[in-house]
C-alpha cells in the first residue's frame, strides 16, 4: 500500500480536541447500515464537512445546488472547517459518533486514523452505479485508490484530488539575479546556491518552508526522507524510525535550506493556512515547493505573478539517483455513524462525475482513466512537469494514531529549525515518543 504505484498513465493535478460543531450530522434517515431512502422517497439532510481551499468551495457550493436542484427531496449541509483546526475537530467528531454524513481527508489521515478506528464505511458499489468495487477501481488508473485502501484491502474513498510534488521559480525573480530560468536548480545544494543570488539582487526571501500547521509539518519532512530513502516505519507499521541516517540526513537538509543559508528567514513565512502561498503569490518569494491545486489559487489572487512563475521538478538532495516523488491525495468518504449511507454516495458518485470542471476551475486532478487525454487537461500549464512529478511516487507512510506521530515531528522541526538543536539529538527524542504512541 505504502510502495510505488503499481503502474502510471501519464498524468498531473494542475490539483486539525476542539469545540464539535453543533451539527446533527447523523440524523434521521435510512438505516446505519447504509439502506437510505431512494430519490423522491423523502426528505433526506446530508451533512458534508471539507477543510477551506476558496476555489474547491466555491465549485462545492455550484455542485451542490446542482444536485439539490436534480434531487428536490435531497438538502446538503455545506460546512467549511478552518484548515489549522480540520484535523482536529474532523476526527474528534467522528470519534464521537457524530460528524457529518461526508468528509473529505487526506490519504494519511484515512490511513492513520479513520480507517484504521473503523470510522468509514467502504465504497458502496451500487450507490456509485456500479457492480463491484473491482467495477469501482477499474474507472481509475491503477494504483491512485491506494491511499483511501485498508489493510483488509477495502476501498474507502473517492478521490477529489490527487497531487504530485513539483517546484515553482519565479522567472521575472530569476532574471534580477542574473540566473537562467531554464536552468533551474536541481539539488537543495543548488537551491541554496541561487538563493543567495537572489539576496544579493533584493528578493530576501529566496526559498522558505510553509511552517502551518503538523500536516504541513509532516508532508515536508516525507519529502525530503523519500530523497534519502529513508522510511517513517518499519512496513509491519509497529517500529518507527524518525532516527534514522536517512532520516537525520533530510532534516539535516531542512535546517540547511532554513537556516543556516541564510537565503530566508524561517520566522517570515507567511502563517495564513487558507491562503497557504501568500508568500510567492505576492511576488515576495522567489522559489517554493508546490502543489498543482496551489496553481490555480495563485492565478485568481495574483495574474501577474502567476504570469511570472514556472514549475520545475523538484530539486533532489543529489543526483545519483532519481528520488520518490511525495504523492498524496484527498479522498470523499462516508461516516461510518451516517443513518444515510447510500445517499451519501450516491452525492460523492455526482461530486466525482465532475472531472473536467475540478480541472479546469480548481486545478485538481481526479485519476479517472483517460482524464489525461481531455481538452481540459492539455489547457494546463506545464503539464509535462506535473505528469512527470507521479510518474515515481509514493504515498505518505503511516502507522496507529498517525495524527500523533505528525504532532512529534512538528516538534522536532521547530526545535531544530528555530531553536537549533541538533538534529540527531531532536529526532532521537522524537522517535521514542513516536514509538510510544504507535504503541
Amino acid at each position: 500500500m505504502h510502495g510505488r504505484l503499481r503502474h502510471h498513465r501519464v498524468f498531473m493535478a494542475a490539483a486539525a480536541a476542539l469545540a464539535l460543531a453543533a451539527v446533527a450530522a447523523c440524523g434521521s434517515g435510512g438505516s446505519a447500515t447504509g439502506s437510505a431512502p431512494a430519490a423522491g422517497d423523502g426528505p433526506v439532510t446530508l451533512t458534508f464537512w471539507t477543510h477551506t481551499h476558496p476555489p474547491m468551495v466555491e465549485l462545492n457550493k455550484k455542485i451542490i445546488s446542482e444536485y439539490e436542484a436534480q434531487h428536490p427531496n435531497v438538502k446538503i449541509e455545506y460546512q467549511t472547517v478552518p484548515n489549522t483546526e480540520f484535523a482536529t475537530k474532523m476526527l474528534t467528531a467522528l470519534s464521537t459518533g457524530a460528524g457529518p454524513d461526508i468528509i473529505n481527508m487526506d490519504d494519511g489521515a484515512l490511513r492513520g486514523e479513520y480507517i484504521p478506528k473503523k470510522l468509514l464505511v467502504p465504497v458502496d458499489p451500487a450507490a456509485l452505479g456500479k457492480g463491484s468495487a473491482a467495477e469501482v477501481e477499474a474507472g481509475f488508473v491503477p494504483g491512485t485508490l491506494d491511499g483511501a485502501k485498508g489493510p483488509d484491502g477495502k476501498l474507502y474513498g473517492l478521490p477529489s484530488e490527487f497531487n504530485g510534488t513539483v517546484f515553482a521559480i519565479n522567472k521575472k525573480h530569476f532574471a534580477d539575479a542574473g540566473l537562467d530560468p531554464a536552468k533551474p536548480p536541481a539539488t537543495w545544494q543548488e537551491v541554496i546556491d541561487d538563493g543567495k543570488k537572489l539576496n544579493a539582487a533584493g528578493h530576501k526571501q529566496a526559498f522558505n518552508f510553509l511552517y502551518l500547521h503538523s500536516g504541513w509539518y509532516a508532508q515536508w519532512f516525507q519529502t525530503l526522507a523519500n530523497e534519502t530513502g529513508a522510511t517513517m516505519i518499519t512496513p509491519d507499521g509497529k517500529t518507527t524510525q524518525l532516527d534514522s541516517p536517512g532520516n537525520i540526513k533530510a532534516l539535516q537538509t531542512w535546517v540547511d535550506l532554513a537556516r543556516t543559508s541564510g537565503i530566508a528567514d524561517p520566522k517570515t513565512s507567511s502563517r495564513d493556512a487558507t491562503s497557504p502561498y501568500q508568500d510567492i503569490t505576492s511576488g515576495t518569494q522567489s522559489m517554493a515547493i508546490m502543489f498543482p491545486w496551489a496553481m490555480e489559487q495563485i492565478k485568481q489572487d495574483n495574474p501577474e505573478v502567476y504570469s511570472q512563475l514556472q514549475l520545475v521538478p523538484l530539486p533532489a538532495v543529489d543526483t545519483a539517483t532519481p528520488p520518490i516523488n511525495r504523492i498524496y491525495g484527498y479522498f470523499w468518504a462516508v461516516n461510518a455513524a451516517s443513518k444515510k449511507q447510500a445517499e451519501a454516495w450516491k452525492f460523492i458518485s455526482y461530486l466525482s462525475s465532475q472531472h473536467d470542471r475540478w480541472l479546469t476551475d480548481v486545478s485538481f486532478v481526479q485519476p479517472v482513466v483517460g482524464w489525461d487525454t481531455t481538452p481540459a487537461a492539455q489547457k494546463i500549464p506545464f503539464i509535462d512537469v506535473i505528469a512527470k512529478a507521479y510518474g515515481n511516487g509514493r504515498f505518505d507512510q503511516v502507522g496507529p494514531h498517525w495524527n500523533e506521530v505528525q504532532d512529534i515531528i512538528h516538534t522536532a522541526v521547530d526545535k531544530a529549525v528555530f531553536d537549533g538543536a541538533p538534529v540527531a539529538d531532536v529526532l532521537r527524542d522524537a522517535n521514542a515518543a513516536a514509538q510510544r504512541s504507535i504503541s
